[in-house]
């Protein structure tokens, strides 16, 4: 089953819900603009902008593709969220810590893998890959789940990664951090 899915007014707030990383204590929502959602400003934050995320409604497993649609101003950073594990805090907002994020930069492409050891959120790069990106153009990330791996392709940059960690199945997620981050469409194809 194939669905695409525009970010804008109307069309996208029954396929996602919010979700908060539990590394801040701030529950933002998303912008909604005239063709897109962004991120917004939030001077507590370090680098002065929402960490903001929402995800796939339920699990999706090897054989999930999907092709997102962003852009991001200098330092930002569109991520894909793929996480497990969602629970709901004292103020019923659903929360997550261990994940894998693949973010985009100006740089290029960085996959993290998020987890908990001794009750302190850590992490772990497992790729950086260098190629220039360029900031306020739209760009086409596509994702694939496999077993064990994680298929990511952003124009001509193609990169397979595995992940022994990664959940047969996962919740995946749209993120904006480290400026304003913008979200245009998402296509996913299920393979069930």
């Amino acid at each position: 089953m194939t669905k695409l899915i525009e970010f804008t007014k109307g069309n996208w707030e029954n396929h996602f819900e919010y979700a908060y990383t539990k590394r801040f204590p701030f529950t933002p929502k998303f912008i909604q603009e005239e063709d897109c959602i962004s991120n917004g400003r939030n001077p507590e934050m370090r680098d002065g902008f929402d960490y903001t995320t929402i995800v796939t409604k339920e699990k999706l497993g090897a054989g999930t593709k999907m092709w997102l649609t962003c852009s991001f101003e200098e330092y930002g950073a569109p991520l894909i969220t793929l996480t497990d594990i969602l629970e709901k805090d004292e103020n019923g907002n659903l929360t997550y810590d261990k994940c894998h994020e693949v973010v985009l930069w100006e740089k290029g492409m960085n996959v993290w893998d998020i987890f908990v050891e001794g009750g302190q959120i850590k992490w772990n790069k497992l790729l950086f890959a260098d190629f220039p990106v360029a900031t306020n153009t739209k760009h086409e990330i596509y994702l694939e789940i496999m077993e064990k791996y994680v298929k990511v392709s952003i124009g001509k940059e193609n990169i397979l990664l595995r992940i022994d960690n990664l959940p047969e199945k996962v919740y995946i997620g749209i993120t904006g951090c480290e400026n304003i981050n913008r979200f245009y469409n998402v296509k996913i194809e299920t393979a069930e």
